[in-house]
């Protein structure tokens, strides 16, 4: 199921090119090898004066140039390597392998405090510095790119990733499309108790999530491997203080969040299953980017939160794919 939403000079171009490549196969490559991954890092400068450092890992295969640029933000718990899950059971996990066979660049970021990236006072890693530096590598990968390469930039975030795209494209305006998936940026439930939440933010300035929540939340066990969901609690990272404070406060209080200042095509997918961002709520959704010229809503059937874990999860990275052929090629 999916809702759509576009002005007039979009509509009937849009939706017949959707149709064609919705059909059977339209999205397919065949496997192939020679995906190359590079380490980058790149310079930011947060509000304290101080130069950080972010690293990403960026895939593509071929030349670079003429490839529209996906830059990828993870959710709490996480880093770059929920875009990049290594093969399990004989079944492939990495959406950034799998866009890079279908003519993308891929640049998948360990956000500030996680990963590789450099690990200030969780306190001070806020959503605000997060977006900040978002836009600082946004800006810098274009600067530094050879010509007519990175000319077309696309945010893909997960979860908060999806909220940290939200406030830097709102703000900075750096990306040509947007995808959210297991986000709402709109007023929804989770069903965690806010006695637990609080008590989580009391272990420090980086906070672990224990893996029994994690699960629960995170996946539909009905429709992920077991031992995706091992390996997933296996690697988990921790989360900056002020990144997960911010996080519970835009939950309660979702108004707060800039989704007026995106004027780019969006797309948004909801796990049918997923108790962190209900599909429920998606028309809800739909009706929140009232500046953006065409927004899609889309239920994944059979899916929880962390989308790139379940069996499911190329019906998501089809649709990704499909829906930025009509709005970033």
């Amino acid at each position: 199921m999916r809702t759509i939403r576009f002005t007039a000079v979009w509509g009937a171009l849009l939706l017949g090119l959707w149709a064609a490549l919705a059909l059977p196969g339209a999205a397919e490559a065949k496997p192939s090898q020679g995906v190359k991954v590079e380490r980058r890092e790149f310079p930011v400068r947060l509000s304290d004066g101080r130069t950080y450092t972010v690293v990403g890992y960026l895939y593509y295969q071929g030349s670079l140039k003429h490839r529209p640029v996906q830059i990828l933000t993870h959710g709490i718990t996480y880093n770059h390597e929920y875009w990049d899950l290594p093969e399990v059971n004989g079944e492939e996990y990495s959406y950034a392998r799998y866009m890079a066979r279908r003519h993308y660049a891929v640049l998948a970021l360990d956000l500030p405090g996680t990963g590789e990236s450099d690990r200030p006072d969780g306190d001070f890693i806020d959503l605000e510095q997060s977006a900040s530096a978002l836009h600082q590598v946004a800006q810098r990968l274009k600067a530094t790119a050879e010509k007519n390469t990175f000319e077309t930039l696309i945010y893909v975030g997960h979860s908060n990733g999806a909220l940290i795209s939200t406030v830097a494209q709102a703000k900075y305006h750096d990306a040509q499309a947007v995808v959210m998936t297991g986000w709402l940026n709109t007023r929804h439930e989770v069903p965690v108790d806010p006695a637990v939440l609080a008590e989580l933010a009391e272990q420090g300035p980086y906070i672990a999530i224990p893996g029994e929540m994690r699960s629960g939340l995170f996946y539909d066990a009905s429709n992920t491997d077991p031992d995706v969901i091992t390996y997933d609690n296996q690697v988990a990272d921790t989360v900056p203080r002020g990144q997960y404070l911010d996080l519970l406060t835009v939950l309660g209080a979702p108004e707060s969040i800039p989704v007026q200042g995106i004027t780019v095509p969006i797309l948004v997918q909801l796990g049918e299953n997923d108790l962190v961002a209900s599909a429920s709520y998606a028309h809800q959704e739909a009706r929140a980017y009232t500046h953006s010229p065409f927004v899609v809503v889309r239920t994944l059937q059979d899916t929880g939160h962390a989308v790139n874990g379940h069996l499911t999860r190329e019906r998501s990275w089809a649709g990704i794919d499909t829906f930025l052929r009509l709005v970033a090629r």
